[in-house]
């Protein structure tokens, strides 16, 4: 994982003057689905909890109102869980690396200071940790481990760019991966967020 990262960020720095660098920034909401063929517990016992993202970006035009927006975001992701008898409250925090590839249309010129444009794309994302009330969980490949560390899904959302290097956008990210080491029963379990981001662009 360590190599892909290495070469991704090579990659990035090579994208010559067609491509504008954006630094990212953004708050949202994260919630867990988990559930198996008899129960869905995050209906019944999960509450949405913070998460935040930071990184960097390539806006890479691939015509007038078309572009591909690669990026690297590190991102947290919470959510918390209640017992039946609402006597116990459990706070889960997972931080990922993520790798976000969307693409950017723009549909509205808003005069010469702004362009409302609709985004969409996938993801893919490494585990770096997880914690319980602050107790690492274990994550990896085997059995006995509480997640797995790959985790993948769809983008979707819109925003408005100002003045060329200023873009706000509100999108979502739809988790498709399962992350549960155990599946027995159907188990399946995935992270959802929707947030904001703030992205300053240069270049271009």
């Amino acid at each position: 994982m360590k190599k892909v990262l290495i070469v991704m960020v090579i990659g990035f720095l090579g994208f010559n003057a067609q491509a504008q660098f954006g630094v990212k920034a953004g708050l949202g909401v994260s919630s867990w689905t988990l559930k198996d063929r008899n129960t869905n517990a995050g209906q019944e016992l999960f509450n949405a909890g913070f998460a935040f993202h930071t990184g960097f970006g390539y806006e890479i035009e691939l015509g007038d109102n078309v572009s591909l927006e690669p990026g690297l975001l590190y991102s947290q992701k919470t959510f918390s869980i209640e017992s039946t008898n609402a006597t116990n409250f459990t706070k889960i925090k997972t931080s990922f690396v993520e790798m976000p590839v969307n693409v950017k249309v723009y549909v509205v010129d808003l005069g010469d200071a702004a362009r409302l444009y609709a985004i969409g794309g996938g993801y893919v994302a490494y585990m770096l940790s997880a914690k319980s009330n602050g107790n690492k969980l274990n994550i990896g490949n085997k059995s006995s481990d509480i997640y797995k560390t790959l985790d993948g899904g769809l983008n979707i959302g819109a925003g408005v760019k100002l003045f060329d290097s200023l873009n706000i956008d509100f999108s979502g990210g739809i988790g498709i991966t399962n992350l549960s080491s155990d599946q027995s029963n159907g188990l399946v379990s995935k992270l959802n967020v929707v947030r904001l981001t703030v992205t300053y662009q240069i270049g271009g």
